[in-house]
């Protein structure tokens, strides 16, 4: 039992580890607001993934593979990455570090951050994408092992996994910002700012390409 915890464990930190549109997230929040925003980004992913997850264990994942649904989820994560992805480019090249950094915090930048890794993580197509074929195939084959319950708990290991990566990267990124200059912070911002964007692009692209061939057809 402890082996198929851990693997379960393990196979979330290897879903997680890979550079996306998430992790980019977690990062530019991190390079501007710290450590608690960054975390917050992370937690409205796992959110978002854990209620498709949901979705999925109760029979419902045919609900995504319908035409319309996913290419208005594409055309809606590429608005979000790329209002996401200018808004802070913009930013970054206009803004002069603060002498009191608290000052330029927003109240409700934990909420917001929240929301931004929840948006993006339920209107990102590729983890649609995923979670259709390399999760479906762990969802389905942990079922015909176990009762359901116990089905859903080993499925449920997976976050953990997930939330332990978030929770490395929103260190690394909030103790590795006090070490940098602030023309370093501004460089990597932007980086990361172009990044989103480029997905945003792609996922533009995908949506519409796929839109106009039902138009045609």
């Amino acid at each position: 039992m402890f082996s198929t915890i851990s693997g379960f464990i393990l196979l979330g930190l290897s879903i997680a580890a890979p550079i996306g549109p998430i992790n980019i997230e977690i990062i530019k929040r991190g390079l501007q607001y710290g450590f608690w925003s960054a975390f917050l980004v992370g937690a409205g992913g796992i959110s978002s993934d854990f209620a498709l997850m949901g979705l999925m264990f109760f029979g419902l994942s045919h609900i995504m593979t319908l035409t319309w649904i996913k290419i208005s989820l594409t055309l809606l994560g590429c608005f979000i990455l790329l209002h996401s992805g200018w808004t802070n480019l913009r930013m970054a090249s206009l803004t002069i570090e603060p002498s009191n950094p608290s000052e330029s915090i927003p109240s409700d930048i934990g909420v917001r951050s929240y929301l931004t890794g929840m948006t993006i993580a339920a209107s990102n197509p590729m983890n649609l994408l995923f979670w259709l074929g390399i999760y479906g195939s762990v969802l389905s084959s942990s079922l015909q092992k176990s009762n359901h319950l116990q089905s859903f708990f080993l499925c449920s290991l997976l976050f953990i996994g997930i939330g332990l990566w978030n929770l490395n990267l929103a260190f690394t990124v909030h103790f590795g910002r006090l070490l940098m200059n602030t023309l370093v912070k501004k460089c990597l911002n932007t980086f990361a700012s172009l990044i989103l964007i480029g997905y945003g692009l792609k996922f533009g692209f995908i949506g519409i390409s796929e839109l106009l061939h039902i138009i045609i057809s």
